[in-house]
């Protein structure tokens, strides 16, 4: 059995949340021994690393010690699941990057209770049409699907998005 690393007791969740998304998205070699948040190679690929792909998360701590995952950047990683559902336990996730993975699906409707500013999905396997619950994420102002197998129109809801400056 693997040892958690707990941010700390108030933030017992964000390390279970993490374990989630793992797993839905088939990454296999997270430490949760390891803080996520302290930069640990782990969990963030060493500044200078040549190769394009990217395993990044980012943390914002307060002074009390409270630390909250605000970025998932997980490129070029061979992932072969699902985009996480578990995504939305994360109440300070604010981007979210799985580009150019092999993962496969439908953007999670739990998604939609997120305040993300960021995806970036293009280069995948995902699938169906592109859902009209993404207008709900109001602080969205970059969407990149891009390079997928989605079918039908773009939501012409997505249009109502104030702060989208790319689509």
């Amino acid at each position: 059995m693997m040892s958690l690393y707990l941010l700390n007791t108030k933030n017992t969740y964000t390390v279970a949340a993490l374990m989630e998304i793992a797993k839905e998205l088939g990454k296999e070699d997270w430490d949760f021994s390891q803080n996520p948040c302290d930069g640990n190679p782990n969990w963030v690929t060493p500044t200078g690393n040549l190769s394009q792909s990217k395993n990044v998360v980012i943390c914002t701590c307060a002074h009390n010690d409270s630390c909250h995952v605000v970025n998932i950047t997980l490129m070029r990683q061979d992932l072969t699941g699902v985009l996480p559902p578990s995504l939305a336990k994360l109440p300070s996730i604010k981007v979210i990057n799985l580009a150019f993975n092999y993962l496969n699906g439908t953007i999670p409707n739990e998604w939609a209770s997120t305040k993300l500013e960021f995806i970036s999905l293009s280069g995948n396997r995902l699938s169906g049409s592109i859902p009209t619950f993404l207008s709900n994420i109001t602080t969205l102002g970059y969407l990149s699907l891009e390079n997928n197998l989605f079918s039908g129109k773009v939501p012409a809801e997505l249009g109502q998005l104030k702060n989208l400056y790319l689509l």
